[in-house]
């Protein structure tokens, strides 16, 4: 009896141990994937939630409940309004990797997995769910549908046999529904299982029933209740298109998801013992971590995250930020650089400070076609120069193409308010009232509805209706037209100006670039922009003549930067080989070393 109770003593120790560790390592995986977003992945809730715009009204659930998987999409919208801040972020997915991780574990624990190994097959799977979401594309309704996987197969092996059948019968159809293709993975999953753990005819006879029940569900869905294409029902909302475009962490993680009852298996088989097995699980935790490092660094792109960067602080307007972080640290990437000119122009700093960063586009650079792919930012360029018709085109074609977004409703408002199109912009304004991030903006706008003095008087869109063409006139597909055609028709626009200046810059036609001077100081120009002041000192140079430049002068220390960089050139010269290498450390940022080696 003494010897019962010690050993009982011990077991209840043993689990008391267990639960404690359990505690401590679900603390350090909820640290870790909040440390690895909160630091390392931060950009990705700018990118994401910039995607989506969730509104609470009826109409816009009613737009996810038309096809199998679409509730899927709402809660991952609904939960990515807090992807505003890096930090409620990083504490969504944390939360979300534990719950996925507990159920694992939880299903491992019925199935009488080993300890140290089900730990194990723990680890490995929270590494590759890191992976997997932290690439941009993988938004979180697909965390969520592996989420869903994972509860109820949790569930499916924790209760009886009769339970099962009748979630089987009931629950496939609504998990597809709810879930869309993850439901696939589901039942592979159960099949993995029954051909694994059941016994008897069951070990076969269940996985029949599930592909004949879900067959059947397919069949009704296809027929009877949801019109939409056979695509949409398989794929929706899968990320892709191709096999070849899924990301190698989703596949991974799908087909631990599908082996996962035959690892728990092996698991039960394999004991480990002694040294080894107090060894194991801390010497596997350390070269996961390392190879995690590995990964995250190898698949890291600074270019990319840059750019991401730099779309949240055009969203922000912070222009001065955009600049400062193109010029310290560049990207030789062609969205960067039109972000780029597009904040220098709308600081009025075009043509002053242009070359201080690369400008490895050319005139390409200025403006991005006008395809759906470009539809969100190709907008800013229309909307910055005054061209507000064609912006608000853009920024309806792309609520078409892509549905409710954060910049199109805004930019949707804003060039409805100026146009004076007050009964449009308020249904926009009300469907932006309806958000959680952006009530405060909605708010801000309702007060200049039916107030055109209001319009007026707003430091942005007021400004804006200054830059206004002052005869309509068609777009045309090339952008230096309209250009031209918008400083015609408003000859004090200042944006159009030095738009088509350049223009004549980037494309090296410097010649027509100096003639424009002598219309400056008519337009309030009291100096001549830095650039445009080197292609005058080049121009004279290479004609002998000084073009007129309409009472205005050069500055004085613009022609000593000239002989300095004539200096350098006759320098650099005898070896052609450095010259360029040489020159640009020299003279880069000006418009003559553009000229000359560009």
């Amino acid at each position: 009896m003494k010897g019962t109770g010690m050993r009982n003593t011990e077991s209840a120790h043993d689990v008391q141990t267990e639960r404690t560790q359990d505690r401590l390592l679900a603390a350090a995986l909820f640290s870790v994937s909040f440390l690895f977003f909160y630091f390392f992945r931060n950009t990705l809730f700018n990118y994401q939630e910039s995607t989506s715009l969730f509104i609470y009204t009826n109409e816009y659930l009613s737009k996810f409940t038309d096809k199998p998987g679409g509730l899927l999409v709402y809660l991952g919208n609904f939960l990515s309004q807090v992807y505003f801040s890096s930090f409620y972020g990083s504490i969504i997915l944390a939360l979300l990797n534990i719950t996925l991780c507990f159920c694992i574990a939880r299903a491992g624990t019925a199935l009488n997995a080993d300890l140290i190994l089900k730990r194990i097959l723990l680890l490995s799977l929270f590494a590759v769910m890191l992976l997997f979401q932290s690439q941009y594309e993988h938004f979180i309704h697909y965390s969520l549908g592996f989420l869903m996987v994972a509860v109820c197969f949790s569930v499916i092996v924790t209760v009886g046999a009769g339970w099962r059948r009748l979630i089987y019968f009931t629950g496939l159809p609504l998990f597809y529904y709810v879930a869309g293709p993850f439901a696939v993975l589901f039942v592979l999953m159960l099949i993995s299982w029954s051909l694994v753990y059941e016994k008897g005819r069951f070990r076969f006879l269940n996985p029949l029933l599930m592909i004949v029940i879900s067959i059947i569900a397919w069949f009704v869905f296809r027929n009877y209740l949801f019109y939409q294409p056979a695509r949409t029902l398989v794929l929706y909302p899968l990320p892709f298109t191709s096999f070849r475009q899924l990301h190698f962490s989703m596949i991974i993680l799908a087909l631990f998801f599908v082996f996962l009852p035959l690892f728990y298996k092996l698991t039960a088989l394999v004991r480990i013992t002694g040294r080894t097995r107090s060894c194991l699980f801390p010497a596997f935790s350390l070269v996961l971590f390392l190879l995690l490092l590995f990964l995250s660094l190898k698949y890291h792109n600074s270019s990319l995250v840059k750019i991401i960067r730099l779309e949240g602080m055009i969203a922000r307007q912070d222009w001065d930020g955009v600049i400062r972080q193109q010029e310290e640290s560049p990207v030789a990437n062609l969205i960067a650089q039109y972000y780029y000119n597009l904040a220098l122009s709308e600081k009025g700093l075009l043509c002053e400070r242009m070359f201080r960063a690369p400008q490895d586009f050319g005139a390409s650079s200025l403006c991005l076609p006008r395809h759906a792919e470009f539809y969100n930012r190709s907008v800013h360029f229309y909307y910055s120069a005054g061209l507000i018709n064609e912006a608000r085109h853009l920024a309806y074609e792309s609520m078409v193409a892509y549905g409710y977004r954060p910049g199109n409703i805004d930019m949707l408002i804003k060039t409805e308010l100026i146009n004076g199109n007050f009964r449009v912009a308020e249904k926009y304004i009300n469907d932006l009232k309806k958000t959680l991030h952006y009530r405060t903006k909605a708010i801000k706008y309702r007060k200049m509805l039916y107030r055109p003095e209001a319009v007026k008087a707003d430091r942005e869109l007021g400004s804006k209706l200054l830059l206004l063409p002052g005869n309509d006139f068609f777009i045309r597909p090339d952008d230096r037209e309209n250009i031209n055609l918008l400083f015609l028709s408003n000859p004090l626009n200042l944006k159009a100006f030095e738009y088509r200046i350049a223009w004549m810059l980037l494309e090296k036609d410097y010649k027509s670039a100096v003639h424009e001077i002598r219309r400056m100081k008519f337009l309030g120009y009291n100096i001549i922009p830095r650039h445009l002041e080197e292609a005058v000192v080049g121009y004279a140079n290479i004609s002998g003549r000084m073009p007129d430049l309409g009472g205005l002068s050069l500055r004085p220390e613009t022609e000593r930067d000239f002989f300095e960089y004539g200096s350098a050139y006759n320098l650099f010269s005898r070896d052609k080989e450095t010259l360029a290498g040489e020159m640009k450390k020299t003279a880069g940022k000006t418009y003559w070393y553009y000229l000359q080696f560009k």
